[in-house]
């Protein structure tokens, strides 16, 4: 019994060193092709494009109310990108569903610049020729995109250098800022 359990142990031991990992006396490179996604380091993880991208929440008016859809655009994010996609309308996809900008004429905006939390818009003259309905949609699109972003909680709007009263869903105007609160009732649930 004792030989059958020294040759026992050997075969096992055997066994236990021959399925172990061989070893070598020096590192060596392992191919970039080789190393897995989630063992790179930032400098050596393949660019999978050469711009980076997104997702950023736009407004567009649904019937008589907004709804968010989510369009990608390139970093860096800002205000002004934002604005600009926001302009371009809705896609193909997204008109067949029904979906338009009540800002149907970019020249209408001139610029958009972030400051202390308040994004203020300016506005050109032509953004008196949008219909008085759809002005107030406007605005909210605006408003609603606008604060989606990081650090924006109110917009303000300007025409040259002053400050025009923009309308309200409840009829009023406000001549101040405004909030996402002040259009809320237009999202759609």
């Amino acid at each position: 019994m004792r030989w059958y359990l020294s040759a026992l142990l050997v075969l096992t031991t055997i066994l236990v060193a021959s399925c172990g990992v061989p070893r070598e006396s020096s590192a060596r490179l392992v191919p970039d092709g080789r190393i897995p996604d989630a063992l790179r380091t930032d400098d050596t993880a393949p660019s999978t494009s050469t711009a980076q991208e997104e997702s950023v929440d736009l407004w567009f008016v649904l019937d008589d109310h907004l709804a968010k859809v989510r369009h990608l655009i390139a970093l860096p994010i800002t205000a002004e990108t934002v604005v600009q996609e926001l302009l371009a309308g809705p896609t193909d996809a997204e008109r067949s569903t029904s979906l338009r900008s009540a800002i149907a004429d970019s020249a209408a905006l001139d610029s958009v610049a972030v400051s202390g939390g308040v994004a203020t818009v300016r506005l050109t003259p032509t953004f008196a020729d949008i219909p008085a309905a759809d002005q107030m949609l406007a605005i909210a699109q605006l408003v609603l995109t606008l604060t989606d972003l990081r650090g924006v909680g109110r917009v303000g709007f300007a025409i040259d250098d002053t400050t025009p009263p923009v309308p309200l869903p409840d009829g009023s105007s406000s001549t101040g800022t405004v909030s996402r609160d002040d259009y809320a009732q237009l999202a759609t649930p």
